[in-house]
């Protein structure tokens, strides 16, 4: 298909002709006078919202910048070179699409910091004009591979960092020289989920803090009511974050080239996140993209400090590794408040070895889980602790597990063979622990006991992981698994339901889990290229009563300060943490409506 490039062409005898101009035909030379003997004029009848072409050539010794260009913001080839135009208004921050901007061989003196805002710019040409000093609001230009600045009179050190840089180098030096004055931003809203005002927020340090029982109460799902010591008339009450720190091996230049150099160095990170942890207070918090060094030698002694306790687990890769190698490997960790839990037993799940041993017995019918599933190497980790249960002074025992699911969209079929997985492996780790607690029973109830699941599943609400997981059920022929022949052993894989009874359409789990978040239409991972919710916090629903939720930062604020991605110098990680506030009920009673008003569907 050709592409037509408009040609807008002003003059002394007329203020706007407009023409078409076939670039394929024309060749597309910057001679004005041979694009002017091939043009065809017409008048133009698309309105600018319904333009079929994308590029707009100015000609005639412009002086000013044509009124109502920038309105045009579905241009993304914008020439206007060899005029006479010496002001660029703020307003070019409105093209947003454009690609191509050439303003080369006019009398351009100053470039406003607006321009910063086209980040879809890759080539920007100014060369020939009359140009000394650059904005550094040019830098947020990550995408630009050409920048011609040729022939200007650009100031002395200025021009000795665009003759002994690259592009990208020179970016990056103006992008972490600019100054960053916006205001952190505001304070996250506690939704509470059962009478209480989702306006309320406690304010700590720009943070909303987690609800502090000793100044105030909080309802439950099903009117109950949080007391001082952190228990609820009917049960115990205590938070749960979930938080992907963004590791350092992964804090690259080149994942995040939006972000300053300085503000993704771990050194500048850590504080941030630390910063955030403590604000919070959370009973339990449940990390991903820890990195093993750190994990010993910042987080456990840095949260030690705040009275936590803490397990962590590297990928699997970390045993192939010298030492010194394995200390950059990131994994997952558990921390929770000494004060309040007890640990009785963890436990490690690893992926890969799973998916070794279950081809081996009984999976040999389809080679994917070696080919794909057992050469991801990610992990999850489980917690099983001991809380006193104010309300009748008994010891009860709950399941915390965090997980990191892989990572890659090509890959659906292994974010839900892993999700399988974990959950297949946490119900036989169960029944493991309640055998030993028993010895003389003939069977345990492994669904008795009270889970909770965090952690970043790279999967969208749309996704099978998520339909599995919330609704307890996912067709064998899902999308997700690719058609890859995985319906002749997902029955091996799934926990007991699937495996006593299976059923010929669907692969189904006993866990009866809710996610926290339900209904929240905001994002847990923002960078440029993506923005959705792929980190979760899950509990079983006959156990758990979800009092309410922490909520996102509000889009306003992003959208009002132009970020175009996380990192950022006020948000440490591309994911943002979740926090919700659970009540454990008593071992003698369940609630028929557990936090969010939603029943989970079950066969």
């Amino acid at each position: 298909m050709q592409r037509k490039r408009k040609l807008w062409e002003i003059n002394m005898s007329s203020r706007r002709q407009v023409h078409f101009l076939d670039a394929k035909e024309n060749g597309c030379t910057n001679n004005a006078q041979q694009k002017q003997q091939s043009l065809q004029q017409r008048k133009e009848k698309q309105s600018p919202s319904k333009a079929s072409w994308d590029q707009l050539e100015i000609l005639g010794g412009v002086k000013i910048f044509p009124q109502g260009l920038c309105s045009m913001s579905f241009l993304r080839y914008l020439y206007m070179s060899h005029n006479r135009i010496s002001v660029i208004p703020p307003e070019i921050a409105q093209l947003k699409n454009l690609v191509h901007l050439d303003l080369s061989y006019n009398m351009v003196k100053i470039l406003p910091p607006e321009i910063g805002e086209i980040t879809e710019l890759k080539e920007l040409h100014l060369q020939c004009n009359q140009i000394r000093c650059l904005p550094m609001q040019l830098g947020r230009l990550f995408q630009l591979t050409v920048l011609n600045l040729n022939h200007n009179p650009l100031n002395p050190d200025m021009l000795q960092l665009y003759n002994s840089e690259t592009t990208q180098s020179m970016l990056s030096w103006l992008l972490d020289s600019e100054g960053f004055a916006m205001t952190p931003p505001p304070s996250r809203k506690w939704c509470y989920l059962g009478g209480r005002s989702n306006t309320d927020s406690i304010s700590r340090n720009g943070h909303a803090s987690a609800p502090n029982n000793s100044q105030s109460t909080t309802s439950g799902s099903n009117g109950t009511t949080s007391g001082a010591n952190g228990s609820s008339i009917h049960g115990t009450a205590f938070t749960v974050m979930c938080y992907n720190v963004l590791c350092e091996a992964y804090a690259t230049k080149k994942q995040y080239p939006y972000c300053p150099s300085w503000a993704l160095q771990w050194e500048y990170r850590r504080r941030g996140i630390m910063d955030e942890l403590r604000a919070y207070q959370a009973d339990i918090l449940c990390l991903q993209e820890v990195e093993t060094e750190q994990f010993g030698v910042f987080f456990r002694p840095e949260l030690a400090k705040a009275g936590y306790e803490g397990i962590f687990s590297p990928k699997s890769r970390a045993r192939t590794m010298t030492a010194n190698e394995s200390k950059y490997v990131d994994g997952v960790a558990i921390f929770w408040k000494r004060d309040r839990f007890t640990l009785v037993k963890e436990d490690l799940i690893e992926f890969s070895q799973m998916a070794v041993e279950k081809y081996e017995k009984d999976c040999k019918a389809n080679h994917q889980m070696i080919n794909r599933v057992m050469v991801r190497d990610n992990v999850a980790i489980m917690a099983i602790f001991e809380v006193l249960e104010e309300s009748t002074g008994q010891r009860r025992q709950l399941v915390v597990s965090t997980a990191h699911i892989h990572w890659d969209p090509e890959y659906s079929d292994v974010k839900l063979i892993q999700s399988i997985m974990l959950l297949s492996a946490l119900w036989k780790k169960i029944e493991n622990h309640l055998r030993e607690q028993n010895p003389q029973a003939d069977k345990v109830d492994v669904a008795s006991m009270p889970t909770i699941i965090c952690g970043d599943f790279n999967s969208l609400p749309d996704s099978g992981v998520f339909e599995y997981l919330s609704r307890g059920r996912v067709n064998k022929s899902h999308l997700d698994f690719k058609e890859l022949g995985y319906a002749k052993i997902l029955d091996k894989l799934t926990p007991r339901r699937s495996q006593l009874a299976p059923t010929e359409e669907h692969l189904e789990h006993d866990f009866n889990l809710l996610p926290c978040y339900f209904g929240s239409n905001n994002c847990t991972n923002f960078t440029y290229g993506f923005r959705g919710v792929i980190d979760y916090i899950f509990f079983t629903a006959d156990h758990f009563n979800n009092i309410g939720y922490l909520d996102m930062i509000p889009e306003s604020w992003f959208a009002q300060n132009g970020i175009l991605g996380c990192p950022h110098p006020h948000i440490s990680s591309d994911h943002f943490s979740l926090l919700a506030e659970l009540e454990l009920l008593p071992a003698s009673g369940s609630s028929s409506n557990h936090g969010n008003g939603d029943e989970r569907q079950t066969s």
